[in-house]
């Protein structure tokens, strides 16, 4: 999956947990849905090494819980908490369900407790690497699923508390809604 239906889990996220108040806790929720892939940037500016290669290492449960509590001290109430551990998790109930053509095929969601690589393969992947690949009618129709799906279901079901934050109606990060 690209960062779009993740960012997309990280909105639902916040309005439920944060009940849609506060643009910097809306931020600190996206940015924990897509933490795991911060493999793909540091792969290639830390020179490829293996134990970077995606999902490798970067998708399981106790780094995605370990990502969310990093950010705990920014958020004071245990539901915003509680719900930030569940938006990192989301991560990895949609990476699970994207096709995976490369070998090892899926990821270990449990490493370290079991090396076990699980993979449902419904969802469409997106193949990376040249621009004919990347702009591939393969990748149009699985982005174009992507954002029916999961990122226009998930700005519609916020869009109130998106026009809020527009017109500068909610608190700062971790505060209480008003």
């Amino acid at each position: 999956m690209t960062p779009l239906p993740h960012a997309a889990a990280g909105l639902i996220g916040w309005k439920l947990a944060a009940r849609g108040k506060g643009g910097k806790t809306l931020a600190v929720f996206v940015f924990v849905a897509c933490l795991p892939d911060i493999d793909f940037v540091l792969y290639p500016l830390l020179g490829r090494p293996d134990w970077l290669v995606h999902q490798r290492y970067t998708h399981n449960i106790v780094l995605s819980v370990l990502s969310a509590l990093a950010f705990f001290p920014l958020l004071k109430e245990a539901r915003l908490r509680v719900g930030l551990v569940l938006t990192a998790l989301s991560h990895l109930v949609l990476d699970v369900i994207v096709v995976d053509n490369l070998a090892p095929i899926g990821f270990r969601p449990f490493l370290p407790f079991s090396d076990a690589y699980l993979n449902w393969g419904l969802f469409p992947f997106v193949r990376r690497g040249t621009i004919a690949e990347v702009l591939s009618v393969q990748n149009l129709v699985a982005f174009g699923l992507e954002i029916v799906l999961f990122v226009l279901p998930a700005l519609w079901l916020c869009r109130k508390e998106l026009a809020a934050l527009e017109k500068g109606a909610g608190p700062g990060i971790g505060a209480p809604p008003r």
